[in-house]
């Protein structure tokens, strides 16, 4: 994978954590207890945040190691020739509404068939 592809990849994981915990701070009421479903373990909302933004962390220090704290990349956007691969972009919505999807308990077509024929 080329260096661009895995920044790209880290820059909408990034993205994605970001985006899921705005959904979280905001459909979730604050006094909430939830459930780690790692662990098991029941935990506040803050618990939740704290631990999404630990993801995000760990995100950020791989993109810090993959890029060498920014020294490996200049030039690497603004290139003339580089061209935004469009296959990848759609590969990656394809991803992020499967984890919607996942999230919100959504039916696929084939569950779906297979719900309505019970």
């Amino acid at each position: 994978m080329s260096l661009a592809k895995q920044i790209n990849k880290k820059l909408d994981e990034i993205l994605s954590l970001k985006s899921e915990l705005s959904a979280m701070q905001k459909d979730v009421p604050k006094d909430s207890v939830l459930s780690n479903l790692e662990t098991g373990d029941d935990m506040t909302l803050d618990d939740a945040v704290d631990i999404a933004e630990g993801v995000i962390m760990k995100v950020k220090d791989d993109l810090n190691k993959i890029t060498n704290n920014g020294q490996n990349v200049r030039n690497l956007f603004d290139n003339p020739y580089y061209v935004n691969d469009m296959i990848q972009d759609k590969q990656l919505r394809a991803e992020e509404i499967e984890r919607e999807n996942i999230l919100n308990n959504v039916l696929t077509d084939e569950e779906l068939v297979e719900a309505l024929k019970n």
